[in-house]
């Protein structure tokens, strides 16, 4: 059991509380250093992809300076055991809740106290700032998912979590994202072995797009539909419920029965058009999507016009009255 790590120049550091815990290992609190975590990963995956994996995170070191100041979980340095045998690396602590929580219709109210459409939109245009960042370093994501990305619900501030598995290139070698959802996977890359992938700036915005859309739909993903349908089948045919040519309220394939019409009918009519767009015509044409920079400013004019109050800032907009509807003589 490994209760100490050292650095390369064999200084050490004591290990703190077990902050997670996945397939490839457990990242821990450091007692004297709360600004750090670090990640073990597990004897099995050492055993079997030890030089590979410090391979890929020794280049994402070197690629520290030119991304010290975004909101990242990224490797600084790695760490070794009392036998000088390497076993992970450090990164910046990241604070808060997986957005998972934040896009959740009951977990919010816990995890969030107050959230409001100003609030989920000023971190989703700060993740996005720091993606394109990444893409101009020729990193992709690959695994977009809401347990990938911290919030604070004090400040609202993202960290992007998991970074070992972003997919990036050197001019010595090529490393992939070996990992994925199905859920939030392109059509075109559904089916395939996550690992053979090249991800590309229109992979990544097609996930990022199902996880704005969750964010600002109480967790629904873009694909469901009446009628209990795979979202993952709707995903590869493009089947997108919502908005204009949708399917008839109701009936087999619509959106399903539930808040989630009001929810979208208080979104911009540019965001609703993008989404459109992403989840048809983009489920077949990977250039029709809006990329990364569209969804960007689209986030920024919607924030805008919350401030203007011109849209409403209640992530739970009551029903409008149907027209016409007696007044209580109680109210």
């Amino acid at each position: 059991m490994v209760d100490r790590v050292f650095d390369a120049g064999n200084r050490g550091q004591r290990l703190g509380a077990e902050l997670g815990r996945g397939g490839e290992g457990s990242v821990h609190a450091l007692v004297d250093r709360p600004d750090l975590a670090v990640k073990l990963y597990a004897l099995e995956k050492l055993h079997a992809r030890g030089p590979e994996l410090r391979r890929k995170v020794e280049a994402q070191i070197a690629l520290w300076p030119a991304l010290q100041h975004q909101p990242l979980a990224w490797p600084r340095l790695s760490v070794f055991d009392a036998d000088e045998q390497w076993i992970g690396y450090a990164m910046r602590r990241g604070a808060g809740q997986p957005l998972r929580k934040l896009a959740h219709p009951s977990l919010s109210a816990k995890y969030f106290p107050g959230l409001t459409r100003r609030f989920i939109t000023g971190s989703l245009l700060e993740l996005l700032a720091c993606v394109q960042t990444l893409h101009g370093q020729g990193i992709h994501l690959g695994d977009v998912n809401l347990n990938n990305f911290l919030c604070d619900p004090a400040t609202g501030r993202i960290t992007l979590i998991d970074c070992d598995s972003f997919q990036m290139a050197t001019r010595q070698a090529f490393f992939p994202c070996p990992v994925g959802s199905q859920e939030s996977t392109p059509p075109e890359h559904l089916g395939q072995d996550f690992a053979r992938i090249r991800r590309t700036a229109e992979s990544d915005a097609f996930s990022l797009a199902i996880m704005i859309f969750q964010c600002l739909m109480l967790g629904r993903h873009p694909y469901d539909s009446v009628g209990g349908c795979n979202p993952v089948d709707n995903l590869r045919e493009g089947h997108f419920p919502y908005g204009e040519g949708g399917t008839r309220p109701g009936s087999q394939g619509a959106i399903p029965e539930g808040p989630w019409y009001l929810l979208w009918s208080h979104l911009s009519g540019g965001l609703k058009a993008a989404f459109i767009r992403a989840f048809r015509d983009g489920a077949h044409d990977p250039q029709a999507r809006p990329g990364v920079a569209e969804w960007h400013k689209l986030l920024k004019q919607y924030l805008y016009s919350i401030g203007q109050g011109w849209l409403t800032d209640e992530l739970r907009p009551a029903a409008p009255k149907p027209r016409g509807e007696r007044r209580s003589a109680l109210i």
